[in-house]
């Protein structure tokens, strides 16, 4: 009956191959629990597997197909995210396997909790970050562009409409209210983690997180690049459109459906009448935002609604665009943010980013790269968050219902 010892101390071993240059040990003489220790200068993290966590089915997996088969236990704690058992042991060696991911159930705890999946028509747009427990959220403005019913799902399966209440375009943050109260809020660390900490992005629905990473640049200013509809432009004379020779993969023409030879007649209801007029018309345009376009596609006349995205110039390429994968469409113009290398979707911006801790150092706010994500430093955040907050509760005091305010209108 020695194969449940072996199996766990594989599962534990992987985990710390994961992790790098990581010391597994056990906590205490019994043995029953072991620590992934995190080292950076003269500090040490410990994040703590339970024994118990390892102790369900045994699977049978192996490491190649010429190696011997490997009996591996498939953890009894699940989160929203399902692992793949059945592509074998090598899976467990990516850093976001549901193996490695799960080693931050103690250190994220009931953090999770703080988090809320924000939803329109059945998808997901967005995550947000309680802040207050009597209902106040925050998330990514731009990522609810367009879309005015916005319903809010917390950890404990609830789900409420969400009124956006005040935003600040600078940051892109967007505060939103439920009504709800009593709810987990997030706690804060002001404190900007160091490079080579790790960092988990969490789940709603459980404290295994979403996906981890690690710091790995900040605080640094990232500049504004001009918004782009993704699609290059015949240049011809004035005449009656614009018309696509190209559209960029992964951009928001590509996403909207734009095809090589469409010809772009109207954006937003104005007539375009060359290539040139319509680049002027979208100089002013911002990433996210949403315009409606009238094309001709051969005999027929279509409406398309296309997102702008403010992509850095170098990622105006096609083979980069295919390489780092779905980007947000605002990820640029941030004044103060720190970078990590966890690969999260745009759709899960907004949400809380944890340390070891179980603290919150920030909020994810943009998808930019294959290996860059950014996120607000907690010590911006909050006097923003301050900010919005106080306005929306005076303007709830003098009309009913409280109007959308900004901290930095147009």
């Amino acid at each position: 009956m020695t194969q449940p010892r072996l199996t766990k101390s594989l599962a534990i071993l992987s985990l710390a191959a994961l992790a790098g240059c990581q010391a597994v040990r056990p906590i205490g003489s019994s043995s029953a629990s072991y620590s992934i220790e995190e080292t950076t200068s003269n500090t040490s993290s410990q994040v703590e597997i339970a024994d118990g966590d390892f102790m369900s089915a045994v699977v049978s997996v192996s490491s190649d197909d010429n190696s011997p088969e490997v009996l591996v236990q498939e953890p009894k704690l699940r989160s929203s995210r399902k692992p793949d058992i059945s592509s074998g042991y090598r899976q467990s060696k990516n850093r976001s396997s549901f193996f490695m991911l799960q080693a931050f159930n103690e250190a994220i705890g009931g953090a999770f909790r703080c988090t809320a999946q924000l939803m329109a028509d059945g998808e997901q747009l967005a995550l947000g970050t309680i802040v207050d427990g009597d209902g106040w959220i925050i998330t990514k403005a731009s990522e609810l562009a367009g879309n005015s019913k916005v319903q809010c799902l917390l950890s404990d399966q609830r789900e409420f409409p969400a009124e956006v209440i005040g935003t600040d375009a600078d940051l892109d943050i967007a505060l939103l209210q439920i009504p709800a109260s009593g709810l987990s809020s997030v706690e804060w660390d002001f404190s900007i983690p160091e490079q080579g900490r790790w960092l988990a992005t969490t789940d709603t629905q459980s404290s295994v997180p979403t996906a981890i990473g690690v710091v790995s640049a900040g605080p640094i200013h990232v500049p504004n690049q001009k918004a782009v509809l993704g699609v290059v432009l015949e240049t011809r004379a004035e005449g009656n459109g614009a018309l696509v020779t190209r559209v960029l993969m992964g951009s928001g023409a590509h996403d909207a459906g734009l095809r090589e030879f469409d010809n772009i007649l109207e954006v937003d209801g104005k007539k375009i009448a060359s290539s040139d007029q319509l680049l002027a018309l979208l100089r002013n345009g911002k990433g996210g935002q949403y315009l409606n376009l009238m094309v001709s596609r051969q005999e027929s006349t279509l409406e398309k609604k296309v997102r702008l995205m403010d992509i850095s110039s170098e990622m105006l390429d096609e083979t980069e665009m295919e390489v780092n994968g779905p980007i947000s469409a605002r990820s640029t113009g941030f004044g103060r943010v720190f970078m990590h290398d966890t690969v999260i979707l745009p759709n899960q911006c907004g949400g809380p980013l944890l340390n070891l801790n179980g603290k919150a150092v920030g909020i994810n706010i943009a998808r930019a790269g294959r290996v860059s994500t950014y996120a607000i430093p907690a010590d911006t955040l909050n006097p923003a968050i301050k900010r919005l907050m106080q306005q929306a509760k005076m303007v709830a005091k003098n009309t009913t219902p409280a109007r959308v305010v900004s901290t930095n209108p147009e």
